[in-house]
């Protein structure tokens, strides 16, 4: 009833996959390549990786989830309302990704090995083991990638006089190659001390490096299509990345009734460095060289995070049920950036770029909940209490900042049986977003010489409240109907400045959002060879704001439209998947994203025993999973395009080797919730 659970370990599709095309597949969620990822249609979700979310910016997050492959998980979890015992943070919801832990006696585990051609060809081989016997379970999982890729980026551009009068207009190309080299791992012990106490240490590391080789070809033409100069920008990045995160947990069950008690201590170093080129050349309108100059960029970012929490569960008696916890989390963050110009083969400091910026942020947390279950009616009442506290300083200009602010974050869920085949449920939840580390990084990121993303250190957290009714019929069939409104919600906006003709992308609050969805879930089943599932999501979304000297209305009706088919071919272990999803055109902040979608299929062969399994799938057929953008507001007139390599053919094989003996599973989440998500 809280979640909706998307079985990646038997999907067909998922071979030869990345986790982030698992979640472009997804009910309900739409992933922008770059920079975001959204659910029915609302910013602000929150990602997390066996409950303990990643600690990155979305952007970062989303080059994470490239490089990790969907043959180490197991399932994924989208909760779009979740209860007081969640973090208050992400008005969007949760989606959790889990990966695979095996539950058998003895040594077992399985070794995957997938090829997939696109533009450029992708490799990656993986492994889970896990060793259990008696009070000891050992468990860890191993994979290496090379996903290369690319990304083309197509931005037109339109520049005005005072009267409104198009003085100049930018034709912008860019061709991005982007191989990605990714090791990632798992390592976990528990011990199972006695017969209602657990204790378990885990630990996380991914690496990561990325060899960026980027050229941008820009036009600038006057009005009547003749052509002022033309600038060339070649673009070199070299990255490296470590991201380790450690948790020790600790769990007694009191007595047979269910009372429990777990405590979780956790530690996050996540470690960034990257090195960037820009050779940027300018040509008269005869193509002659004008002038050129070299810019280069040493970026150093790094953030700790530390975390503890305690859980109580207590039963109690006529089908009630008590649940309570406490957290504190602290989370610092070091970035220096540092630009260099190349004037006669001579490296100088450029200060006006260069930046050094602290941030430490402390939220301590506490929550209550009370749940009952009558004969019809169950119902889930919490209360969640969060203060937090912040401070930020520009090393470089001694600019210093800080905020201190506490929010009640107040739930309800309702849910009624009124016969066998009918039932209703009715939720509320105010929740919170608050800005990432990488937005309120005041640091000046170069796209081109025209072009660049900045962030703002006074980005103000942003408060929610969403409610929901939803009716099932026959515990399968569900609609929904949501509302939620934002106050000061953030978004990424253009600035313009038509003399220099450089624009910027900047997180903003806008004033207001509000949303109004109607969600459908079909399952359908014609004998024993096809299952299909339909979800459908209608929303309405208004974005209003006072925003550079106008009154912002953005708003339209959209839908997401997924579509999921299995197939049992015969009885010789033969199946197949088709799958497919629509998105219309979709209101986001300043921005109209255009529709697109997507058509996958897939067919795989399972031994006779279960212990192989070889899989073939196409994605995206039509190549019409693409990002378009249009903004047309006061001074911007400007429309982009984005494209990447999306049509793949891949094939993969799994071997499961070990005990068929299961045991009973470990539930187990961690500390770092918010935070994590946030980093970057």
């Amino acid at each position: 009833m809280d979640k909706l659970i998307v079985n990646v370990e038997n999907s067909i599709l998922a071979a030869g996959s990345s986790i982030l095309e698992v979640l472009e597949r997804s009910p309900g969620v739409v992933v922008n390549q770059e920079t975001s990822i959204s659910l029915k249609g609302k910013q602000g979700v929150i990602v997390m990786i066996d409950g303990k979310p990643s600690p990155l910016s979305e952007p970062d997050l989303i080059n994470y989830l490239k490089s990790i492959p969907a043959a180490n998980i197991d399932k994924i979890e989208i909760i779009t309302n979740p209860s007081a015992r969640y973090d208050a943070a992400g008005n969007a919801g949760i989606i959790n990704i889990k990966f695979k832990k095996d539950q058998r006696q003895g040594l077992n585990g399985s070794v995957s090995l997938s090829m997939t051609q696109g533009f450029y060809n992708k490799y990656t081989g993986s492994t889970n083991l896990n060793f259990r016997k008696k009070k000891w379970n050992l468990f860890g999982n191993y994979s290496y990638s090379e996903p290369k890729g690319y990304t083309k980026f197509y931005i037109n551009r339109k520049f005005f006089d005072a009267q409104h009068q198009v003085v100049s207009v930018f034709d912008q190309t860019s061709f991005i190659k982007q191989p990605i080299i990714s090791q990632n791992t798992k390592l976990g012990l528990d011990y199972y001390a006695t017969k209602n106490t657990v204790i378990g240490v885990l630990f996380n590391a991914n690496w990561f490096s990325n060899n960026r080789d980027g050229f941008t070809n820009a036009l600038i033409t006057n009005p009547d299509g003749s052509l002022q100069y033309t600038t060339q920008t070649k673009n070199v990045l070299n990255e490296n990345r470590f991201n380790g995160f450690g948790n020790i947990n600790f769990k007694h069950t009191f007595d047979t009734t269910g009372t429990e008690l777990t405590v979780d201590g956790d530690y996050g170093s996540y470690n960034a460095r990257s090195f960037q080129d820009f050779v940027i050349t300018y040509y008269d309108p005869q193509n002659n060289p004008t002038s050129a100059n070299t810019l280069k960029t040493d970026q150093q970012g790094d953030i700790n995070v530390r975390s503890f929490k305690a859980d109580f569960v207590m039963p109690l008696k006529n089908q009630v049920k008590l649940e309570a916890g406490i957290k504190t989390s602290f989370v610092k963050t070091d970035n220096d950036i540092r630009f260099f110009n190349i004037l006669n083969e001579e490296v100088e400091l450029d200060t006006s770029k260069s930046n050094h910026f602290i941030y430490d942020e402390t939220i301590h947390a506490a929550y209550v909940s009370y749940g009952k279950t009558f004969k019809k009616t169950d119902y889930l009442v919490g209360l969640r209490l969060e203060q937090t506290n912040t401070n930020g300083e520009q090393i470089t200009t001694g600019e210093k900042f800080s905020r201190s602010y506490l929010y009640l974050f107040p739930s309800i869920f309702i849910n009624h049986k009124i016969s066998d085949n009918h039932q209703i449920s009715l939720s509320y939840s105010r929740r919170i977003d608050r800005p990432d580390y990488r937005q309120l990084n005041p640091f000046k990121i170069f796209v081109d010489p025209y072009t660049y993303v900045v962030g703002d250190p006074t980005l103000q957290a942003v408060l929610s409240n969403s409610f929901e009714l939803s009716y099932t019929f026959k515990n399968k069939y569900i609609a929904s109907l949501a509302y939620t409104s934002s106050k000061d919600v953030i978004t990424d906006v253009f600035i313009q400045d038509d003399v220099t003709k450089v624009s910027y992308q900047i997180p903003a609050n806008l004033q207001n959002f509000d949303q109004f969805t109607l969600s459908t879930i079909v399952p359908v089943s014609v004998g024993k060879w096809l299952n299909t599932n339909i979800s459908a999501d209608f929303f309405w979304n208004k974005y209003t704001s006072k925003f550079l000297g106008g009154d912002l209305l953005n708003q339209n009706v959209a839908c997401y439209i997924n579509v999921s088919n299995s197939f049992s071919i015969g009885k010789n272990g033969w199946s197949a998947e088709l799958s497919g999803s629509y998105q219309s055109k979709l209101a986001w902040g300043l921005f109209l994203i255009d529709d697109l979608g997507q058509v996958s299929i897939g067919v795989q062969k399972t031994s006779k025993d279960k212990m192989s399994t070889i899989k073939l799938a196409l994605s995206d057929i039509f190549l019409t999973n693409r990002i378009n953008v249009i903004v047309n507001y006061q001074n911007q007139d400007f429309h982009t395009n984005r494209t990447w390599d999306a049509r793949t053919i891949a094939l993969s094989y799994t071997q499961r080797f070990g005990s068929k003996n299961i045991a009973q599973a470990r539930r187990r989440t961690s500390g770092v919730e918010d935070e994590k998500k946030r980093a970057g």
